[in-house]
């Protein structure tokens, strides 16, 4: 992208985004198709949330699968479940 200033001067604004940027897509332009396919199918899933808390030697996993529409986030959800007294 190129920048110009009020009197139609370029600028050179470049930050390291950018070049960040420029070594990702050469990177991906000296692959082929197939190899494209597999780097971008590393990225294309998030992994699953997991929160791992250990209390008085008991060891808590959290796994998610949480509705959209409920009134609960996850931290409140986390914090219920850990913090009760057992």
């Amino acid at each position: 992208m190129k920048y110009y200033d009020d009197l139609g001067n370029e600028l050179n604004i470049r930050t390291e985004l950018d070049d960040m940027l420029d070594e990702l897509y050469d990177k991906l332009d000296k692959m082929t198709p197939e190899e494209r396919m597999a780097w971008y199918s590393k990225g294309m899933y998030v992994k699953p949330l997991k929160y791992t808390q250990e209390i008085d030697n008991t060891t808590y996993i959290i796994r998610t699968n949480f509705n959209e529409n409920a009134d609960l986030t996850v931290y409140d959800t986390v914090e219920r479940i850990t913090s009760k007294d057992i």
